[in-house]
């Protein structure tokens, strides 16, 4: 392979490889009795999002974050094929979450559950979330610090963090939380793993940075 040159990515958990927040509404509904669908999630603040009070909110979060629950995710449509593609032709695949850190012993036992290839796992503080063990998670100036070639996230916090401030060329999963999201040269919104998957290439995003500027 004259003149290849791995590239490295960073692959967000939740709503990117694991089928995650489609699974909350059904749990509200159950707990609470409150009847919101995915598409009414128009924002990342869940808490105001399913109109819970702040102990609802804490109950909901710990029972979601609980192993069993954790295991059950489904993965995303085409993106562990799409991760071993990567994988095979040479690059490198870092699975950064922003879980809490409890649940880093259920996250990896899920990535392998399902044959999710990667080289690092990293816990990232993401939201400044009371409680997390800084031992075991990095902050975003420390992520700042890490150089990547492509990631893909759903969270419009993070691809922003990445596309702006790290200069990252960011795939941004579409969701009904993201649709305002800011737009930026560095920022592509993709629709499903199908339109990830041809943006790792040599040279890398040619045919993102043809038609995908606009989509934002």
């Amino acid at each position: 392979m004259n003149g290849f040159q791995s590239k490295k990515i960073y692959v967000d958990v939740d709503d990117v490889v694991s089928r995650t927040t489609e699974t909350y509404p059904d749990v509200v509904a159950h707990e609470f009795g409150k009847t919101v669908t995915l598409e009414d999630l128009t924002g990342f603040d869940l808490k105001h999002c399913f109109q819970l009070t702040d102990n609802e909110f804490q109950y909901f979060f710990d029972l979601v974050h609980q192993t069993d629950f954790l295991m059950e995710f489904k993965p995303v449509e085409g993106a562990v094929q799409t991760l071993k593609t990567w994988v095979d032709m040479g690059h490198i695949i870092d699975i950064v979450t922003g879980r809490p850190t409890s649940a880093q012993e259920a996250t990896l036992a899920w990535l392998k559950r399902h044959d999710v290839p990667f080289r690092g796992f990293i816990m990232v503080d993401k939201y400044n979330r009371p409680g997390n063990d800084m031992s075991l998670a990095i902050s975003k100036q420390e992520l700042s610090m890490m150089n990547y070639d492509l990631a893909v996230e759903d969270s419009p916090e993070m691809a922003m963090f990445l596309a702006r401030d790290m200069g990252v060329h960011t795939a941004l999963v579409h969701k009904p939380w993201n649709r305002k999201c800011t737009r930026h040269d560095n920022l592509f919104r993709c629709m499903s793993w199908n339109e990830i998957h041809p943006m790792v290439k040599k040279p890398m995003l040619e045919e993102c940075n043809a038609g995908k500027k606009t989509n934002i």
